[in-house]
């Protein structure tokens, strides 16, 4: 019985958070730089309050890390990431309140010293927090309050600069092969690219299929995604279930952003 209370209780708290982070909007979710080293560049971040209460925001930075080839970036500490941008970066104001219906443009600010370290590529994140505590909990039951219960979440803005001098892209397939789709009878395909230059990539990737015995050609729809300098990323497409039966030959592409060259792989693959 106690068990069956606690889970009740957390998917409660977690739909609460979720309504409460739909009343709060955040734009853009992602900041570009491009910096020269003595050099600053400022650019907006918009927090609107869609709530009926008014709230208060704190505006922190911090680190991340993006291992493996899923996409997923795990947040670090400030300062932990030999990439970090933590001490070249600022927010104005960091800390504000929002009355219901209102907006805030907070001014982040990009400032790279004059110095070797600041002509390499650079991440971070900017987290924007609610935290409502118990000296502003006077709405709260008194139930919940002996709880102590603090309602907080976070967005997370990811930041990247790169310096002007930083224009070696490159980026190499190093697979694409059949794989286990997401449901049983998928027909999915993988497509891993790994970031093998020195500037950040952003990424287009699709599959085109052509059946070799109809001479019939198709298209996937374009996934974009971001790699960061030696890391990897994998992106599964499916085809669609009602291929006719056949050989097809697949072809893989990957544009990351160079003016001269996209990459490509071929594969073969029966349809019974």
């Amino acid at each position: 019985m106690t068990t069956k209370f606690l889970s009740s209780f957390a998917v409660i708290l977690l739909l609460s958070f979720g309504l409460k982070a739909q009343n709060i909007s955040v734009a853009p979710s992602r900041f570009y730089y491009k910096v020269n080293p003595g050099s600053l560049k400022s650019q907006n971040l918009k927090v609107t309050n869609n709530s009926k209460s008014k709230e208060s925001f704190v505006i922190t930075f911090g680190d991340f890390s993006a291992p493996g080839s899923a996409g997923k970036s795990v947040l670090m500490k400030a300062g932990e990431s030999p990439n970090s941008l933590v001490k070249y970066i600022s927010a104005s104001p960091s800390f504000f309140e929002l009355e219901p219906g209102k907006s805030q443009d907070v001014q982040v600010t990009l400032e790279m010293p004059n110095l070797p370290e600041s002509n390499k590529v650079k991440w971070g994140t900017l987290m924007l927090k609610l935290d409502r505590n118990r000296a502003n909990a006077s709405n709260l039951g008194s139930n919940d309050v002996g709880m102590g219960i603090l309602e907080t979440f976070q967005f997370v803005v990811h930041i990247f600069q790169t310096p002007p001098n930083v224009t070696f892209k490159q980026a190499e397939i190093v697979s694409l092969k059949q794989v286990q789709g997401d449901k049983a009878g998928d027909r999915s395909i993988s497509l891993l690219t790994k970031n093998t230059g020195d500037a950040i990539l952003d990424c287009a990737a699709y599959i085109e299929y052509v059946n070799l015995g109809t001479g019939k050609k198709e298209r996937l729809k374009p996934s974009a995604f971001t790699v960061l300098p030696g890391g990897s990323r994998e992106m599964t497409f499916t085809l669609p279930a009602s291929l006719e039966k056949g050989k097809y030959q697949l072809t893989g592409v990957v544009d990351f952003g160079s003016k001269d060259e996209v990459q490509a792989a071929e594969l073969e693959l029966n349809i019974n």
